[in-house]
């Protein structure tokens, strides 16, 4: 519809209550019984604008924006909370407000889409309406003043002051547009006047509109499971389209599983090749993977002698829970000659195996390993330059890299956020200090969880990772989930981190294992000095952030 007075386009996507003829009131159901928090309501803007922006091309220009998450609350004139109105942000400027209902029994959740939006001046109208009710009832108490929506869509500021003589009260109306003075007057066919939404919204009761809003949560909820498997939290400000471009958060390492090689701390894809299966049953994917499987012993040998560390760029060979063959390479030039010749050594076993366009994700990992060298009587981090090995170190990375990684144990309840890629030892502390400077700035709201016993440790390594009692009910992990990861990301934003990056576990989580090389370990021994064997190796973390927390969380516990 067109908003004449002031010129914007308003989409209204509930029931428009268009007739000015005058309804006959009714009484408003108690705001506490089907209120609307200002949690909840934010979770669907975010989710049902993203949905929008998927399938409606009238909302391209709000790709690259955000949602603020704190609203300006509306109100009916019957003093009732009405909706959350959210500004929609892009570069810094205001393109759009979203009005989520505040209260189950308008229906559905979503209100009004306002994607032209006039500036109004709140501030003034609230002063002019607490001046006028003054000046016009100077022995008057003022009892209340609200921003409130009077006469749909004009927006104004309502304040309710009581006359002390009468008893009476009156209410004076200032329009936010224009700052005029409002009567108070019933609408009637010639005169919009002042009405109330609740009223006529629940003439005809509450049944189908309670249907209405439980449809909407129930999309916001479908919404939000699969922007959760993208490492996207909707209870947080995301840019509006990363549900588009995002694929499934690199923060879960149960995503991959690797057959040979290191594990990756986080991947960055580069290009993928062929087509996947459809693979619709467990079974299916079970068997899929166990084919995959098979590839890979059958490409491993050469994949390893001409392409694998330390003769070549690949760091690890597995697969990823959508059913990808995946190649990780160490950071660097990697060119599409490269991955076109690995992919056409890699298709050409597959065909053998009947399998035909077979699919591949080539990406960058990050890795933190090292593996003790005698020749240099030290540690060595894998992905260095080998220019200056032994053929006997040499020996000893690629026995290493032939063997299955041994993965870090984990049930993962939620993963959000991305890892960067971080490209040396250097980047991975830097990282690894900016994420500890945040587990240090939230011990403070952290504490109240602990106490309870609901969080049972958390710490910082290249992710931050929340270890949640695992007694808790679903729902009740669920809620502290949300709850936590908006702090986190409060005070992530303060240090100009986006989509940090945050694992949800319960207790099996274990320290970073080293690769299980126990077939190659039969002569292995410690000198007196306490080294380790050759084929030792063991992730180098620096693991100073996590544990620090991670004692502080076990003191708490303790008690």
């Amino acid at each position: 519809m067109i908003r004449n007075k002031i010129g914007t386009r308003v989409l209204l996507l509930a029931v428009f209550l268009a007739a000015v003829a005058l309804v006959p009131a009714v009484n408003a159901q108690n705001e506490n019984d089907y209120s609307v928090t200002e949690e909840v309501a934010f979770e669907h803007a975010n989710a049902q604008i993203i949905n929008f922006i998927a399938n409606d091309a009238e909302f391209e220009e709000w790709k690259g924006a955000s949602i603020d998450p704190k609203p300006l609350e509306l109100y009916d004139p019957n003093g009732q909370k009405l909706y959350y109105q959210f500004s929609v942000y892009k570069n810094n400027s205001l393109i759009g407000r979203v009005d989520v209902g505040a209260n189950k029994t308008l229906g559905q959740s979503i209100q009004v889409i306002e994607q032209t939006p006039v500036l109004y001046n709140i501030t003034e109208a609230v002063n002019k309406s607490i001046e006028t009710a003054r000046n016009e009832y100077p022995d008057g108490e003022i009892k209340s003043t609200k921003v409130v929506v009077y006469c749909y869509p004009s927006i104004g500021a309502m304040t309710v002051i009581k006359d002390k003589a009468s008893g009476d009260e009156h209410r004076i109306f200032v329009d936010a547009y224009t700052l005029e003075v409002i009567p108070d007057r019933p609408a009637t066919e010639t005169d919009p006047g002042i009405w109330s939404i609740f009223d006529r919204r629940l003439q005809n009761g509450v049944e189908e509109n309670l249907k209405s809003w439980q449809a909407s949560d129930q999309l916001t909820k479908s919404i939000e499971q699969e922007a959760a498997s993208k490492g996207i939290c909707i209870s947080v400000p995301v840019t509006l389209d990363d549900y588009l471009n995002s694929e499934a958060t690199n923060v879960n390492y149960e995503y991959y599983n690797y057959f040979f090689g290191l594990y990756s701390l986080g991947n960055t894809v580069i290009s993928r090749y062929g087509k996947l299966p459809v693979l619709e049953s467990e079974e299916q994917k079970e068997n899929w993977n166990s084919t995959l499987e098979e590839l890979s012993n059958r490409i491993e040998d050469p994949v390893a002698s001409k392409y694998m560390y330390p003769h070549g760029e690949v760091m690890s060979c597995g697969i990823n829970d959508r059913g990808y063959f995946v190649i990780l390479f160490k950071y660097g030039n990697v060119d599409k000659p490269l991955m076109d010749e690995m992919y056409t050594l890699i298709d050409d076993s597959a065909k053998e195996m009947g399998i035909q366009d077979v699919p591949v994700e080539f990406g960058y990992g990050t890795y933190w390993e090292e593996i003790y060298l005698e020749s240099i009587n030290g540690w060595y981090w894998f992905g260095k330059s080998t220019e200056n090995l032994s053929k006997s170190d040499i020996n000893t990375l690629e026995e290493v890299m032939e063997h299955k990684p041994t993965m870090p144990l984990n049930k993962t309840i939620a993963a959000y956020g991305i890892i960067p890629l971080l490209k040396d030892p250097n980047e991975i502390n830097l990282w690894q200090e900016k994420l500890y400077t945040i587990t240090c700035q939230i011990q403070k709201k952290m504490t109240p969880y602990m106490e309870k016993g609901q969080i049972i440790t958390y710490g910082a390594r290249i992710r931050l990772e929340i270890e949640i009692n695992e007694t808790l009910s679903s729902e009740e992990q669920n809620t502290i989930v949300k709850e936590v990861y908006q702090i986190i990301d409060e005070e992530a934003r303060k240090q100009n981190i986006t989509n940090v990056p945050v694992v949800f576990i319960t207790p099996e989580e274990e320290s970073m294992t080293k690769p299980d090389n126990s077939s190659n370990n039969s002569d292995s021994e410690s000198d007196a000095g306490g080294k380790q064997s050759k084929n030792n190796s063991t992730p180098g973390f620096g693991l100073l952030a996590s544990l620090t927390c991670l004692y502080g969380g076990w003191k708490l516990k303790r008690k």
